[in-house]
């Protein structure tokens, strides 16, 4: 009976399997930035998409999107301008703006809609206003400022204190001198609830405010509900119509309600008294 060669076994040395590992590490590293930018894809444009509720469609909304169930965050919003408006009627407009909430977080932000601003700390992306074109804003926000400085700078008292130099920076580039005594306070807004990563069945996260602003003269009290969502630039027709269909808008009706919050509270606090 033949003899049936059987194949040599050839047990693998120390050094075999170090160049082996050291062959699957080196793999790694090479692929890894490529899966790291295919998953992540960091300069990919991001659009806000923002649409305000019509008030007699807000408790259907709030329904739909359980918010009774969920605890919401409590925040104070004041705006600063001019008392012609002169920083949000610039081209572009400038906006400036401080927040602190319930959690202790506070933050001040300078804002320029319309145009691209270079430079340390700025971040820029789209907005898009439901029936509205989109366009791009760019911000340098700061976190540092306490929030006693924040509420004197609500007050009308110091507020040049609580923005940075960078935030100097980027206003006066974009705007030109500022006459910081001239400045004064659109608010605050106090009580605003915020509910964050409210999950939109098979789409993105929401998240949903709700102003009060209070009764002035010659200018009821209003409710701002505002639903938004960030997401890349490319999925904005989809996501749009999916908040449009939330919100139960049809296109006339997101045509009457194209306004920003900011141009609302500007014009809900400005003076009656020319200036």
């Amino acid at each position: 009976m033949a003899n049936t060669a059987m194949p040599a076994f050839r047990p693998q040395t120390a050094r075999t399997k170090v160049s082996k590992s050291f062959t699957r590490i080196v793999a790694c590293f090479c692929f890894w930035p490529v899966l790291v930018s295919a998953k992540s894809k960091p300069d990919e444009p991001i659009v806000e998409i923002k649409c305000l509720v019509p008030e007699e469609k807000v408790v259907q909304v709030s329904q739909k999107l359980d918010l009774d169930s969920k605890t919401p965050l409590t925040r104070v919003v004041c705006f600063f301008d001019t008392g012609s408006l002169s920083l949000f009627q610039h081209e572009p407009k400038v906006i400036l703006r401080s927040r602190y909430d319930s959690s202790n977080k506070t933050d001040t932000t300078v804002k320029v809609r319309g145009a691209k601003v270079q430079g340390n700390d700025v971040e820029c992306e789209f907005d898009k206003v439901m029936g509205k074109e989109r366009g791009l804003s760019c911000s340098v926000t700061d976190t540092t400022q306490e929030k006693t400085q924040i509420k004197k700078a609500n007050a009308g008292k110091g507020v040049k204190k609580i923005f940075s130099k960078q935030q100097k920076v980027t206003l006066e580039g974009t705007f030109g001198k500022v006459d910081w005594q001239r400045l004064r306070p659109y608010g605050p807004v106090k009580g605003i609830q915020v509910w964050k990563k409210i999950k939109l069945p098979g789409g993105p996260d929401l998240t949903v405010e709700c102003w009060k602003l209070p009764a002035r003269s010659r200018k009821p009290a209003r409710v701002l509900f505002e639903v938004s969502a960030k997401v890349p630039l490319a999925e904005e027709e989809k996501v749009s119509k999916e908040i449009g269909e939330l919100v139960g808008l049809s296109d006339s009706e997101s045509d009457q309600e194209s306004e920003t919050k900011t141009r609302i509270v500007l014009e809900h606090f400005r003076s009656e008294t020319p200036q």
